[in-house]
């Protein structure tokens, strides 16, 4: 009978946990109105209830712990039940069976059934307290422990996917840590959830928490996917739920400190030195009952419990770059390897009608008179000047910008017992983190501050016991501000280099000032100014509440909430970007040209401005759900359910932004019929003299109109989620399970893809070119300079005529929330009182799945004018969101769990599993993107960017039995206390290779007007890339030949590669990391001192890391250029408990 009070969404109450069970006579028969009473050990709190009459009872909405139980009965000998351990979101389910005789004889049994969760069929795993406290974790971050459960795969293709720990709305994150963002059961990174005790803590802009628990507060937690249970959903892949400790009746607390530092950490195989550094990371945690001396006692009644931790990191920078050399910046291209040519010579091929030729420059030398020495001044002034070459990749320059992190933690909570009938915990977390890391490039320096709070209430009250009433709110907010700045800004460098202000000037957010671009030389270091405050990164309230009632042997689940969501971002910035399409052979694809003789010829390829006050109206998540939790009989139980969720997409922009960059008037285009949609009319530029406006006199251009709702979306109103599961006890030991069901995903991108139409037209906030100066039939020769990329000139940019040029981040403006049909069927085996197995089949069929990059190109690929042959050739190719994607997941999980007893536990999880899906892997098409046909998206189903087919994981708590009461004992005290209390520790995993594509991305090469960095024009397969060496002389699987490059080669010009996605693996993937403890004991029970020792990657293995991929980039194709994990490092620590 499964029961886990909820709210209507993902925000469920999971950590509530139930215990049930029948009452029976001798005979078998039911015992009706058996008085059967529940006590947490550590509280001495007791619930009462009363069987029913079928001989059922149930114990609601219960935080996990240690509890015993007592069964009577008139007539009957009281029966108790010893001591068991209740864990997070677990229905313990304990049969009693009462012997006749008086009420006052008392029998005493052992909890046996515990273990085997016989009332549903959820996936997952509870990381016990013990685990969370001795597994070595470096810099004492709880996502690494993920990795410990089935069919999570432990790496990321989203935006966010270290978290966002130096900034970009990311979610605080210790700089020091092992940072986790996995993908669970075949759906994408962002598709998690994160709760806290049951309530609401996911940071809805980066899809990971808002407030990181501090490790020391958790009493444990479990990841949950797979679920029977109509009171989960909103995400498609897993929910986390992390329950923190609260206080008992008696006081206890801990203090620690953890020192990493340079001494103790190996050197970085692509590094010449370990790069110096100092971390410290401290705290305390304390709880017991509040007690006011005179006044208060709360004993049984009313539990405090206090964690704070510190945080300090100061690392010495020591990062190579690779820059310009003079001989370089003076036009000596030779050490390029292959031809360049000039862009300002290209001309049709009469020979060839639609293709392009260009002259050659004799010896990679440009000549002084098409070398801009503007572009020379603003490289120069912002770039480190060359010195020796350092390593093997050309990097000739050091910048030594020093990273800090000062980060304070706090978390507090409260539960009070108001007799049997009401209970009530309250807990507020809170985290302060400041940053100053290094901008990319000496002397510009970036300066940010990540505050987030999470708090919230939990009140339930049982009418009486079989009707039970929860109540939930709670409160997340999360800001992400930083400022990226030259600390001696280059004098006149605007002036100098001759950028327009309507380009690189007028930011609102630096005080109308200019800020200096990116120069975006691609393979060269780059950095540029920019200032990004979000000040509600998260900003949400949740609201939530579920009714329980108890019929016969139903248990009977109405619940519903609301969950806020909104948005709000300034952002300035500018960048250039420089390719070698410019200057490589428009005939011939192995001449991909240099972008550094691009830039210097001033001829960029792309351009971004953002000048914005990103902004959302109210939007959020309402959910609805019935379940119905029905223990048939003794041995079978099924659980039915029926959920509702209704996202509310938040509208971008508010009425008090009108007439502001990044206002309420902006637009997204509608690629089903060819028009443009307009949120909020704004008045004509004659009338406001500034954007956002309609150009001319105010008549909208043909194939625009404007949405009478005042919003782009249409939310989707059909999201209805059927559930079924059941359970079914074969004899005491094994458990068959099976579940099915439909979620949807209300949460993942949601608030990203509401800002993405910032600042479009009639706006100006957000203006992005690609695809500049590539030969046309309208122009063969460049026609843009990096001065003025957007050609607004000097007075000031107005929106153009129409917005059909325009390049945004569109999307579909009936786009709807992803889902998944999910199922599972498998087999559980109790093989003693302490270990299980668990085997099960997991599959999920995914459809809607977002696919993102290029849209409206063209159809085909060939020679001409390629907006000619798109559908709409009004409109310039730009990014587009649809959903339309499709996913599959099929996997084999396995797990081992030994409870730990006699001094040991351990966890095995294992799983082979194969995850599809077809062009994108993420967001936005840059999160695992691949799509070489936005019309054929089938055409580039492959491994999902995150399918690892195999993944093992184990972790272990071993206490050396040596010392009094151990099994090998000196029969000495003090000798027994020398050598005794020693305990070892580790995890080790394992996995296959991550997937990658090998892609051609100098230029638009099928000539479709597609962005070429897209990875969209995949390279042809001519060999086997496994065998063999490369030409360089290197064998297959070294660092600079990690596959044979001379397997592939690029496509012919107008036509895709034939190479298929996802089609290559990088190395496999081994590590164990290893802790080893000393304690202490000292004045009684309960108290020691521990002394650790904790070592990552204990054998310093290098793992080289995916190699570059790109065929056009000569420099770094088929190399490793860093490794897949770090190299050794040990931290030490020291911890006292009472």
């Amino acid at each position: 009978m499964t029961l886990l009070l909820a709210s209507g969404s993902a925000k469920a109450q999971l950590s509530a946990g139930s215990v049930t069970g029948i009452v029976r006579d001798p005979t078998g028969s039911v015992v009706a109105k058996a008085s059967v009473t529940l006590r947490n050990v550590d509280t001495m709190v007791q619930h009462t209830t009363v069987s029913n009459d079928a001989g059922n009872y149930v114990f609601l909405s219960l935080g996990p712990g240690r509890y015993a139980l007592e069964a009577s009965a008139s007539g009957f000998a009281t029966k108790r039940v010893a001591e068991f351990v209740l864990a997070v979101n677990q229905t313990a389910s304990i049969d009693i069976s009462l012997q006749v005789g008086s009420q006052s004889d008392v029998v005493t049994i052992s909890a046996e059934t515990e273990q085997l969760d016989v009332s549903s069929a959820d996936l997952g795993t509870v990381i016990a307290t013990k685990q969370v406290n001795d597994l070595p974790l470096n810099g004492r971050n709880f996502t690494q422990l993920l990795s410990l459960t089935p069919g999570v795969a432990p790496v990321s293709v989203a935006q966010n996917a270290m978290g966002g720990r130096a900034g970009g709305f990311g979610a605080p994150i210790s700089v020091g840590s092992a940072f986790i963002f996995p993908a669970v059961n075949g759906q994408t990174n962002r598709s998690n959830f994160f709760l806290t005790d049951g309530l609401n803590n996911f940071g809805s802009f980066q899809s990971t928490y808002s407030v990181p628990p501090i490790v020391d507060a958790i009493q444990e937690f479990k990841v949950v996917s797979h679920t029977d249970s109509a009171q989960f959903g909103s995400v498609l892949g897993g929910v986390v739920n992390v329950v923190t400790k609260s206080g008992t009746n008696d006081y206890h607390g801990t203090a620690w400190e953890y020192v990493r530092n340079t001494a103790f950490d190996a050197r970085n195989t692509f590094l010449p030195k370990v790069t110096p550094f100092r971390q410290n990371q401290f705290g305390a945690s304390f709880g017991g009952p509040v007690w006011i001396p005179k006044l208060y006692h709360g004993r049984n009644k009313t539990f405090f419990y206090f964690a704070y931790q510190g945080f300090r990191y100061t690392q010495d920078n020591d990062s190579l770059l690779k820059v310009p050399t003079a001989a370089q910046l003076a036009g000596d291209e030779s050490s390029f390897p292959t031809q360049i040519y000039n862009p300002f010579s290209t001309r049709p091929d009469p020979a060839n009608p639609g293709k392009f030729i260009r002259d050659p420059f004799p010896g990679n030398q440009i000549p002084s008179n098409l070398l801009d020495s503007r572009m020379v001044a603003f490289v120069q002034g912002v770039l480190p000047p060359a010195g020796p070459v350092l390593d093997s990749v050309g990097d000739n320059a050091i910048d030594t910008t020093p990273n800090h992190q000062t980060q304070n933690e706090y978390n507090v909570r409260i539960d009070q017992n108001f007799g049997q009938k009401n209970t009530v915990f309250f807990r507020y977390s809170a985290i302060n983190s400041l940053l100053t890391t290094s901008g990319g490039l000496p002397g510009l320096v970036k300066q940010g501050s990540i505050p987030g709070r999470n708090w919230g209430a939990s009140y339930v009250h049982t009418f009486n016991s079989s009707l039970v009433l929860q109540v939930q709110y709670a409160r997340t907010t999360n800001q992400d501000n930083s400022a990226t700045l030259f600390t001696h800004p280059p004098a006149n460098l605007d002036t100098t280099v001759g950028f327009s202000s309507s380009f690189v000037g007028g930011f609102a957010a630096a005080g109308g000032h200019s800020l200096i671009p990116s120069p975006g030389i691609n393979g060269y270091a780059s950095g540029g100014e920019n200032i990004t405050n979000v000040p509600k990164a998260t900003d949400s309230h949740q609201v939530s509440g579920n009714l329980t009632k108890i019929v016969r042997n139903h248990t009977l689940t109405l619940g519903g909430g609301f969950t806020t969501n909104r948005f709000e971002s300034p952002l300035s910035y500018a960048s250039l970007s420089f390719a070698g399409g410019q200057t490589g052979n428009p005939q011939n694809p192995n001449e991909p040209g240099d972008p550094l003789a691009s830039f210097l010829l001033n001829v960029p390829d792309g351009a971004n401005r953002r000048n914005v006050h990103e902004t959302t109206r109210l939007g959020g998540l309402m959910s609805l759900f019935i379940q119905d939790s029905w223990k048939a009989t003794s041995k079978l139980a099924f659980n039915f359910g029926l959920r509702y969720d209704r996202t509310f997409i938040p509208p971008y922009g508010t009425n008090a932004t009108i007439g502001q960059q990044g206002g309420i008037e902006t637009g997204d285009v509608d690629f089903s019929n060819g028009t443009y949609v307009v949120q909020k009319l704004p008045p004509p530029c004659t009338v406001r003299g500034f954007a956002p406006c309609i150009p001319g006199d105010g008549t909208l251009p043909a194939h625009v109109v404007v949405d009478p709702r005042g919003k782009i979306a249409h939310d989707t109103l059909t999201n209805l989620g059927p559930r079924v599961g059941f359970a079914y006890r074969l004899g005491n030991r094994t458990v068959l399970r099976g579940a099915a069901g439909i979620v949807y995903d209300d949460w993942a991108a949601v608030s990203q893809m509401a800002q993405n139409i910032e600042g479009a037209w009639p706006d100006i906030g957000q203006l992005i070119a690609n695809n500049l100066n590539r030969p046309s039939t309208t122009s063969a020769t460049p026609t843009t300079s990096a001065q003025d990329p957007f050609a607004g000139g000097g007075s000031g940019l107005f929106p153009a005529p129409t917005p059909f040029n325009q390049v945004q981040w569109f999307y579909d403006p009936h786009i709807k929330n992803p889902y998944s049909m999910q199922w599972n069927f498998g087999v559980e085996r109790e093989l003693n009182s302490s270990t299980t197995v668990d085997v099960n089949y997991v599959g999920s069929g995914s459809r809607r799945l977002n696919v993102g990059g290029y849209y409206n190109t063209a159809l085909t690929p060939g020679p001409g004018d390629s907006q000619a042959r798109a559908p709409f050739p009004y409109i310039a190719p730009t990014f587009y969101d649809r959903s339309i994607g499709n996913g599959n997941y099929n996997a084999l999980q396995v797990e081992v769990n030994k409870r730990y007893s006699h001094g040991l536990a351990y966890q095995v999880a294992y799983t082979y599993s194969k995850s599809i899906d077809e062009g994108s892997s993420g967001w936005f098409g840059v999160e695992g993107q691949s799509l070489t046909d936005p019309y054929n998206v089938a055409g580039s189903r492959g491994p999902s960017g995150f399918d690892l087919r195999h993944t093992l994981s184990v972790n272990m708590l071993y206490q050396i039995p040596v010392g009094r009461g151990m099994r090998f004992s000196t029969k000495n005290s003090v000798l027994d206390y020398i050598v005794g209390n020693w305990q070892v520790n580790n995890i080790f995993t394992a996995r296959s290779g991550v997937p990658f594509n090998v892609f051609y991305g100098a230029s638009d090469l099928a000539n479709t007007g597609n962005v070429s960095w897209a990875q969209y024009d995949r390279a042809n397969l001519v060999g086997d890339p496994h065998s063999g060496s490369c030409p360089n002389g290197s064998a297959v699987g070294s660092v600079n030949c990690i596959f044979n490059t001379s397997a592939f080669a690029a496509p012919a010009q107008f036509t895709f590669g034939d190479s298929g996605r996802d089609a290559f693996r990088s190395p496999s993937f081994w590590n164990l990391d290893t802790s080893i403890f000393r304690q202490f004991p000292f004045w009684g029970e309960g108290r020691r001192i521990e002394f650790r020792a904790e070592a990552f990657n204990i054998f310093n293995t290098v793992i080289l890391g995916t190699p570059g991929n790109d065929i056009s980039n000569l420099s770094s194709f088929g190399k490793a250029n860093g490794t897949a994990n770090s190299a050794r490092q040990l931290q030490l620590g020291a911890k006292i408990i009472f």
